[in-house]
């Protein structure tokens, strides 16, 4: 072979082995191209996310935005949610009458009594502490009066076998078993709630009254009592009365046909019968009857007017608000000054509403439950302020903004009623300079910043006293950082203690949505990714609707650099060593 063919041969083993070298190089840098930056171009993120993923930041979300429920116990989870955060005291509680149920003696207690009401409980639980005391004495006026029942209690986070074969999802979960058959039990948690329920369940659902005694006995031990004042306490009226009885579970029937004993109930002796009568300890005394006597009309009447005119918040009444089947509310805020003036006219109101609307005091100088719940619907000032809500299915907000007359309070409640009113969201006011990596998103500026179609938006929504919200604090900056030189994409948080807006609701601190450029009329979608600045990037790279790169830091690009002429020189040593 002559040398001039050995020179060309040499040169093209050389140009394929420096081909065949590069290859890889080449052919990663055009993936890169289309499908931009992989885990080894995003590693100056993972070195400026140390710090995070040594921290809690990895842990996924929750601290639970209905986190203030310490007050009211009772409220549960259709209760105004951020409340003071009080230590509970447990009060010193006589449960003897309350059997202890577990595994190896519930199945015995179920078959050996025929009426058995079982509280599934957590010993961590407020809304179970609360419920303890009036549970007992539930169960000891129970005993006391011979019924044949059974108040049993069970300590879920022990019997953990029993909560699952039950289906326990919450505390407390309380059943009634009627021969061993279970339905939840569903009147409010207070005691005389608990008896007069049970006792609709096991008895008769109306009870004869024969004697003054017993007439007074039971105006003195009730806080509402429906009479009947029938001709006969046998037969059609009876049973109409007996069988609309066991439509209202929280108030007890009673029947006479002795014109003194109506006449101690406040009816006219004299008057046609069937007649009825419901007596309260209320402003709102009593509360005559006059529809067609029948089973739908009596329970209207009784629904509608159970409940005081204006019930005052405290602990106490909490349950009859929130576990009511009316969910529409409107309430005052007022001092303890001005009540007395502004209080009558609500009452009055109110009497327009029976059945159709709760109407509520909130005394705003208690500062037990007054101030919190003021702080939650955003009410400032000491001025009296009315303010409908519809419940906390939407928890939409609604300011009476006109002169505290009853004409025009009266106007508002029909407004609320026909849906004709316009929202009130909370909001801090809008930042005067808004510059930061992290924009700031208040109530007042959530459409301008967040709604923007030409923007893909990042919007954290946290509280203050959050510790899951402090711990992703460093990674949410870092990574608004890193991308503060896209146009296209905004890295925002907002504090959902404070603001609110109908397109951001939290489901727990931190809440972080996502809202793509070009779709801002649909639901934003929920990040549920690990709390990284990688993991944040990517999921925006992922679902960002404008396209967008980032610009690396310049020694990042040094050291790729780096990387590719080591390799270069590693190959062509390579090649001079095979030749």
């Amino acid at each position: 072979m002559s040398l001039s063919t050995r020179s060309i041969l040499l040169l093209s083993l050389t140009v394929l082995l420096f081909i065949s070298t590069f290859s890889p190089v080449l052919s990663k840098s055009k993936t890169d191209a289309v499908e931009d930056d992989d885990d080894d171009d995003l590693s100056f993120l993972e070195e400026a996310d140390t710090d995070a993923k040594n921290g809690d930041a990895s842990d996924h979300f929750d601290d639970d935005a209905d986190a203030y429920d310490d007050f009211p116990d009772d409220f549960d989870n259709d209760s105004y949610s951020d409340f003071d955060e009080s230590e509970y005291k447990e009060p010193e509680i006589d449960d003897k009458d309350v059997v202890v149920l577990k595994e190896r003696n519930f199945s015995d207690a179920i078959e050996n009594n025929k009426f058995v009401m079982v509280e599934f409980y957590a010993p961590w639980c407020g809304h179970c502490q609360a419920l303890a005391p009036e549970y007992a004495a539930a169960a000891t006026e129970l005993k006391d009066g011979n019924e044949s029942v059974v108040l049993a209690k069970v300590d879920a986070t022990e019997e953990t076998e029993l909560a699952q074969e039950y289906d326990v999802q919450g505390f407390p979960t309380i059943y009634f078993f009627i021969e061993g058959v279970h339905k939840p039990y569903t009147g409010a948690r207070n005691k005389d709630a608990i008896v007069t329920w049970i006792r609709k369940k096991i008895g008769p659902g109306i009870y004869n009254v024969t004697t003054l005694d017993e007439a007074e006995r039971i105006l003195t031990s009730n806080d509402k009592i429906v009479l009947g004042y029938l001709k006969s306490l046998v037969g059609l009226d009876s049973e109409v009365l007996a069988a609309a009885s066991r439509l209202q579970d929280d108030v007890d029937f009673y029947q006479t046909v002795d014109p003194a004993m109506a006449e101690l109930f406040h009816l006219d002796p004299k008057v046609e019968r069937p007649a009825l009568v419901m007596v309260k300890r209320e402003a709102e005394k009593i509360s005559y009857f006059d529809g067609q006597f029948d089973k739908s009309a009596i329970a209207d009447f009784v629904f509608a007017n159970k409940l005081p005119l204006v019930t005052i918040l405290s602990k106490e009444s909490a349950p009859a608000i929130f576990e009511s089947t009316i969910k529409k509310q409107l309430l005052l805020f007022a001092t303890l000054n001005d009540s007395a003036k502004v209080l009558p006219v609500f009452e009055e109101v109110a009497k327009f509403f029976k059945g159709k609307l709760i109407f509520v005091y909130v005394e705003m100088n208690n500062e037990d439950y007054g101030k919190p719940v003021a702080d939650y619907f955003g009410v400032t000032g000491d001025a009296p302020t009315v303010l409908a809500y519809t419940g906390n299915d939407d928890g939409k907000k609604f300011v009476f903004d006109g002169e505290f007359t009853l004409d025009k309070i009266k106007a508002f409640g029909e407004d609320f009623l026909e849906d004709q009113l316009k929202p009130f969201f909370k909001s801090d006011p809008i930042p005067e300079t808004n510059d930061g990596d992290v924009k700031i998103v208040v109530g007042n500026n959530f459409d301008e910043l967040v709604l923007d179609e030409s923007k893909d938006v990042l919007l954290e929504i946290y509280a203050p006293w959050c510790g899951h919200c402090q711990a992703l604090e460093p990674t949410y900056n870092k990574l608004a950082k890193h991308l503060r030189s896209v146009d296209s994409l905004v890295i925002a948080k907002m504090d959902g203690t404070t603001n609110e807006h109908p397109r951001a609701k939290p489901d727990g601190f931190p809440t972080i949505l996502f809202f793509p450029a070009g779709n801002k009329s649909f639901d934003p979608v929920t990040v549920d990714t690990d709390r990284t600045v990688v993991a944040f990037y990517k999921f925006l790279k992922k679902h960002a609707s404008i396209p967008f790169k980032i610009q690396k830091p310049a020694l990042a690009q040094k050291s790729q650099a780096s990387d590719v002429k080591e390799s270069h020189e590693n190959s062509s040593n390579d090649v001079k060593e095979e030749l």
